[in-house]
């Protein structure tokens, strides 16, 4: 295992290198001692640490092992060969020659010791001796805690040597690590997965990072390591360090530490029943259990690595042994999250007959918790025939998660009939992501409520009781808009609303968003108290608000059902996911970036072991909001992680959307040929989700690639699916499909923008109507005015936009000092969006065709009309002639009016 960490280079230790150094070169002290865990690299700091003094200075290694601290002056031996070795057993023989020794010494020399706890009680006296009277220096490192020769923490108090403790590294650190020794660049939650399983141990890290390497765990991928499975964390190399550790320990000691491998997290009270303190004083100083600090008390594994290695060494016999004194303990007071589906681990691997209701709740457990395989044994070991429909639900859900979707729908199928309950809505749900009917089926036909008993019944499972239907101020529904509920369907309880939820959830809403809405509004009002169903429906009620541009009620709904999910742990397989993905989306819309940073980083932190399935939907949030910043080469980065992990697992559908954000971000920083194949990786896809948005994803893929238009017109096309998010009440999402095409250089569509946006809430809104309308009129006064309040409002992207329209604008203006100054302007916005300077979001309309207004126009000016007559005639002002004549000039490639007399009537 030395090997291993050799290997490893000094991250995060650098500094500490250096301090010890200083120490050491520091007349007024004799040494230094560093301490650390097993594993955390005090070998390789105490090597680059002799290494940093050179070869002048006088070193003296002394090899200490649990062998050689049953020989009295054992370590000192190799210095004290002149003494005899009958003398060795002599104390005092031992101190007049180790005097003499030193004496004899040039310089003084300095006395290096790795493992200073297992040297012998008489070694470690001669060396504190002769650090205490400055004949020797002493650079010793060792385990924490009570391992710590008293004799040297002695000389630490009273200041002689200094003492350093070496931490786990950080998250930051493991990532470096990972990097240095796969030699590439890594997936953050590659580094994250592996520093949650190793507690940043470096040795363990080590072994974690080859064993995953070699297992195929770890898949290299366009130049980056990702995860493609769970690691076995039992094989890993280092798990030999742990069993020469068990071997090692007391009977008591080893007990305890399986039983905390093996029901872990247990309360230090639970643990003190069976094993006495010094015991478990002992196993915390090794690194085998961790105690946590505060009331509590926990006691678990020192890391999951060392949980899992100790598991798999237990025997059969001697596990179900302890399962048995285990079971008398007495019930912690609050549930330790984790050992519920730790024990039942246990109670399958003991083949104890698990109680249905116990196993059930922990398949739903252990499916949210994005542990599909777990969940799969769970509900696989189900044998009782009334919770068979359930079980199969699970099962389903652990195929989907695991990337098995036609098992998932094999298992939804042989679930039917079932009961309108919470059942029929779980299958509902995922029948929703699969795209299978089947759930639906026979909804109506048994609409019963679930029966007595059943641990599925639909009771509120939540002491949190979410927010009234009044606090979710829901906008009224117009009466205009029919209800897609039948009357006899309004909901009465709890297993009525489930039944109205699955419903509603298995169908496809493309092209019926009000209809959606009327129906969310339903359901929200029959659902009661009920989180599992009220959480859900509203966060997607919000959801759709915010890209209807109704901004500040979705905003509020969304703060109500963001508070409800994290207050009553909705407990539904990859709901929390969905409400996390629709939550960042709202903030997005509002241009919230910090809180969107905290929501995925709070997620990552706290969610490590999710990240497997869920970490391609943190890159895409993030790398979303960076395109909408207009920050693309780093939108580009982090949606082309987020593809990647997507495609390794996709359990919320989000793969397309991906695919048109990744093309429309490669395009933008002119990556034509990767914008291509994004876009057509969506093309070939089937678009689920985020359900609002599929407009915005196809509009992506056209402005990214303009070939792809009806008869190559991409502007035609982004137009008509402005056209389509209109008529579905999508006034948020026109917005953003106008605002491409405006982008693309079709300025005609100024006036439409503008009517757009003015029905979107928000002050980014309101800035956007202002500058459509100033490109409408070709006022480059305004624009670079409405650029300085959008940056100063933080709408970087649209602070670009106006700066360069105002520049196209001035491309033939005579004064050319103003178009300069813009062009600066430009130069600055693009720098201050952390993009290229050569970046063009605005395209210059030379070469397209004319609309038939800028038609009419040409025709009056090619007849000799003044922009006096021509306005008269056409009953506009005279500055919207100007505005046409500026548009008509950078169509045509002119730049003067006398130009335009000899041109013939166009044809638009």
């Amino acid at each position: 295992m030395e090997s291993l960490t050799e290997t490893a280079p000094l991250i995060e230790r650098s500094a500490l290198v250096k301090d010890l150094v200083r120490c050491l070169r520091d007349d007024t002290r004799s040494g230094a001692l560093v301490v650390g865990g097993a594993g955390t690299g005090k070998t390789a700091v105490v090597k680059a640490v002799i290494r940093e003094l050179g070869p002048r200075s006088h070193i003296i290694r002394l090899t200490a092992t649990p062998a050689m601290a049953a020989v009295p002056f054992g370590a000192l031996a190799p210095y004290l060969s002149r003494l005899p070795d009958r003398e060795l057993d002599s104390y005092a023989a031992v101190v007049e020659a180790m005097a003499g020794s030193l004496k004899s010494e040039a310089e003084r020399p300095l006395f290096v010791v790795d493992d200073a706890h297992c040297l012998d009680h008489g070694t470690v006296r001669q060396l504190a001796q002769a650090a205490a009277t400055g004949a020797a220096g002493i650079l010793v490192a060792c385990r924490p805690g009570p391992m710590i020769p008293e004799e040297f923490l002695s000389l630490w108090d009273d200041g002689i040597i200094a003492k350093f403790d070496l931490a786990p590294l950080s998250r930051t650190g493991t990532h470096q690590l990972c990097e240095q020794v796969l030699r590439a660049d890594v997936s953050p939650w590659v580094s994250a997965l592996f520093h949650d399983a190793a507690d940043g141990n470096p040795l363990m890290l080590m072994s974690l990072i080859q064993h995953a390497r070699s297992s195929g765990a770890l898949g290299f991928r366009h130049g980056v390591w990702f995860l493609l499975a769970n690691p076995d964390m039992a094989q890993v190399p280092a798990a030999d360090v742990v069993d020469r550790q068990l071997r090692s320990m007391t009977p008591e000691e080893k007990t305890a530490a399986t039983i905390v491998a093996l029901a872990g997290p247990l309360s230090l009270a639970q643990i003190l029943r069976i094993s006495g303190p010094k015991a478990v004083d002992a196993l915390d100083t090794a690194g085998i259990i961790a105690v946590s600090a505060g009331h509590d008390r926990l006691v678990r594994p020192a890391s999951p690595i060392v949980g899992e290695i100790i598991r798999h060494r237990v025997p059969a016999g001697r596990s179900s042994a302890l399962r048995s004194s285990v079971l008398s303990f007495p019930s912690a007071r609050a549930a330790v999250p984790g050992a519920a589906l730790n024990r039942l681990r246990w109670s399958l691997d003991c083949g104890v007959e698990i109680p249905p209701v116990q196993l059930l709740h922990a398949a739903v457990a252990a499916n949210t918790a994005l542990d599909p395989v777990t969940a799969a044994r769970a509900a696989g070991a189900i044998r009782d025939v009334r919770f068979l429909s359930e079980a199969r639900i699970q099962l389903a859900y652990s195929n989907f998660i695991l990337g098995h979707p036609e098992a998932a729908v094999a298992s939804l199928e042989s679930a039917q009939p079932l009961r309108a309950g919470r059942s029929s809505y779980l299958a509902a749900l995922l029948a929703a992501r699969i795209g299978s009917a089947t759930p639906a089926r026979r909804l109506r036909a048994d609409a019963g409520n679930p029966p007595p008993g059943s641990v599925l019944a639909l009771e509120p499972p939540f002491s949190v009781e979410p927010p009234s239907v009044d606090s979710l101020a829901l906008p009224a529904v117009p009466s205009t808009q029919p209800s897609i509920l039948d009357p006899e369907e309004q909901l009465r309880d709890g297993a009525a609303a489930a039944g109205l939820a699955a419903e509603l959830m298995s169908r496809t809403w493309d092209s019926r968003f009000l209809g959606a809405g009327t129906g969310l509004r339903e359901l929200i009002e029959s659902a009661g108290t009920n989180p599992e169903i009220r959480v859900p429906a509203v966060s997607r009620l919000a959801e759709l608000l915010t890209a209807q541009g109704r901004l500040r009620t979705g905003l509020r709904l969304d703060g109500e059902a963001w508070n409800g999910a994290r207050s009553a742990s909705v407990a539904l397989p990859l709901v929390y996911e969905d409400l996390v993905v629709r939550h960042c989306l709202n903030l997005i819309r509002a241009g919230d970036w910090d809180g969107l940073g905290q929501v995925l980083d709070d997620y990552a932190a706290r969610e490590p072991g999710r990240l497997l399935y869920s970490g391609g939907m943190l890159h895409l949030m993030r790398g979303y909001s960076r395109l909408r910043q207009g920050r693309m080469r780093e939108s580009l980065a982090e949606v082309r992680l987020g593809v990647e992990e997507l495609t390794i697992a996709d359990p919320l559908n989000l793969l397309p959307f991906a695919h048109a954000v990744a093309a429309y971000a490669a395009a933008a920083v002119e990556r034509h040929r990767e914008a291509g194949q994004h876009s057509l990786a969506y093309r070939l896809s089937d678009y689920r989700e985020p359900t609002t948005l599929r407009l915005l994803a196809e509009a992506y893929c056209l402005a990214a690639d303009p070939g792809d238009g009806p008869d190559g017109n991409s502007a035609r096309a982004l137009a008509q699916l402005a056209d389509e998010a209109l008529r579905e009440g999508l006034r948020g999402v026109e917005t953003d499909i106008r605002r491409l095409a405006f982008r693309s250089g079709d300025t005609s569509g100024a006036e439409a923008l503008a009517l757009s946006s003015s029905a979107v809430d928000g002050p980014e809104a309101r800035l956007l109507e202002s500058y459509a309308r100033a490109v409408s009129a070709c006022d480059a006064a305004d624009l670079i005015g409405i650029s300085d309040d959008a940056l100063n409002g933080g709408h970087g992207l649209l602070a670009l936009e106006a700066a360069q329209q105002a520049e196209r604008i001035l491309a033939d203006d005579p004064d050319r000092w103003r178009l300069t100054a813009v062009q600066r302007r430009v130069h600055h916005r693009l720098v201050e969006a952390g993009m290229s300077a050569q970046l063009e979001l605005v395209h210059n309309d030379h070469g397209a065709a004319l609309t038939p207004r800028e038609a009419e126009v040409l025709e009056l000016v090619s007849g000799g009309a003044t922009n006096g007559e021509i306005a008269t005639a056409l009953c506009v002002s005279q500055r919207t002639v100007e505005g046409h004549l500026s548009r008509i000039f950078a169509k045509l490639g002119v730049g003067r009016r006398a130009d335009l007399l000899d041109l013939g009537t166009p044809h638009p």
